[in-house]
């Protein structure tokens, strides 16, 4: 291929040499053509001023002026036709080159192109092989885009290869060809739907690519694949992972609890498993911790009442002013009773469980700003232990005055 550029580039030198020599040449004879026109414009004004000065009869004028018009437009035919004598050999080879490094291109460049692919197609199976060989290590990437090369010339001659398809987007994933990997993987799912394997890769790269729509994507082709084969290791694991990040921790426990009960002790990843499990138990035991909470408003603070208020109800922590949860609603009859859990916190890392002792409160501002300021009602704060789910009455008897 190298070769095949370097003709190329001596070919577009050459090129170049004729179109300077061209444009030398063209500026030579448009100097001649100038010089004819000036010595046409001097002997037509002589004529003239022999005419008016000397008296040059005009039957002689005329006759003069005719010869001098002959002359200037021979000598500019003449400069004109050597004009183009020489402009049409050296437009010739420039089109003769243009056309030869095309074909040149187009022969060599294709046809070696072609003959790549084609060795490739032949290095499959014993490429294949040694990728296989090399699943534990790290194959190099001219191997991945050789295989790969070979495996498109298999899929155009047996575009129906459901597994050529799958084994194909596992390629471009390591690849880094997200739209190819996809694009394969869904053409291998409408080939076999139910082939357990693709569907359990493809969700692998839904959750890896992170894309819109791929988690419940993900979710539904686990579920496909578990209908086949409930005991799959990787569609369990990955089924607990995608249940887990949808807050789903009674699935992800299930999931997982399955996965755990299938490997043995001392495989590498069963105490990872097992760690997911724990924490997943856990979220749930987090999950189900609730406080509810009922407000009350004293009769003397009812003419205060604002009429377009919001009620707060938060709780926080004793070295922590940052609600770890809160829940607001418009004023209306009292008493109301809210209920506040994790699922009420306002930072995803600081919840109603990280707690160990709660602050409760509970204010009516004028607004809708939770600050405190001077007009808003509130309750005296009541501190508990964060110990599971606790009911709590609080009366809102105080104005803030200042």
């Amino acid at each position: 291929m190298s070769s095949l550029w370097l003709l190329m580039v001596l070919m577009l030198l050459v090129a170049v040499v004729f179109v300077f020599l061209a444009t030398g040449k063209q500026r030579r004879y448009q100097k001649r053509q100038d010089v004819n026109q000036r010595w046409y414009e001097q002997r037509l004004s002589e004529l003239e001023d022999e005419r008016s000065q000397h008296g040059l009869p005009e039957e002689d004028y005329q006759h003069a002026k005719q010869e001098l018009d002959k002359t200037f437009l021979n000598d500019s035919q003449d400069v004109e036709e050597s004009v183009n004598w020489r402009r049409a050999p050296l437009i010739v080879p420039i089109v003769l080159l243009v056309v030869m490094s095309a074909g040149l291109y187009w022969t060599f460049g294709s046809w070696q192109l072609q003959l790549q692919a084609e060795d490739a197609r032949k290095q499959l199976p014993e490429l294949g092989k040694t990728l296989l060989q090399q699943q534990n290590q790290q194959a190099s990437r001219e191997d991945l885009n050789t295989f790969a090369l070979g495996l498109r010339q298999k899929l155009m001659r047996e575009p129906d290869d459901a597994v050529a398809w799958w084994i194909y987007a596992g390629l471009m994933v390591d690849l880094g060809a997200g739209e190819d990997a996809e694009e394969a993987f869904q053409k291998a799912l409408e080939l076999e739907p139910d082939r357990v394997n693709t569907l359990v890769s493809y969700s692998r790269f839904l959750l890896m690519s992170g894309t819109e729509g791929g988690q419940p994507k993900a979710a539904r082709m686990l579920a496909h694949a578990l209908q086949q084969e409930p005991d799959n290791i990787e569609a369990l694991s990955l089924l607990g992972f995608v249940a887990f990040e949808r807050q789903d921790w009674e699935q992800a426990i299930n999931a997982w609890q399955l996965l755990k009960d299938r490997l043995p002790e001392n495989s590498s990843r069963y105490q990872a498993v097992v760690n997911a499990l724990e924490n997943a138990k856990s979220q749930q035991e987090n999950a189900e911790i609730q406080l509810q909470v009922t407000v009350e408003l004293s009769d003397n603070m009812r003419h205060h009442l604002p009429a377009d208020g919001t009620v707060f109800v938060y709780v926080t922590g004793s070295e922590q002013p940052m609600p770890a949860a809160v829940v607001r609603q418009p004023v209306s009859e009292f008493p109301i009773t809210v209920t506040l859990s994790n699922n009420n916190a306002m930072l995803p890392d600081y919840k109603l469980s990280d707690l160990d002792e709660w602050l409760v409160h509970a204010r009516i501002s004028q607004d809708e700003k939770i600050d405190r300021q001077v007009g808003d009602l509130e309750a005296e704060t009541v501190t508990i232990q964060a110990d599971g789910s606790t009911e709590l009455t609080l009366t809102l008897s105080t104005r803030i005055d200042e």
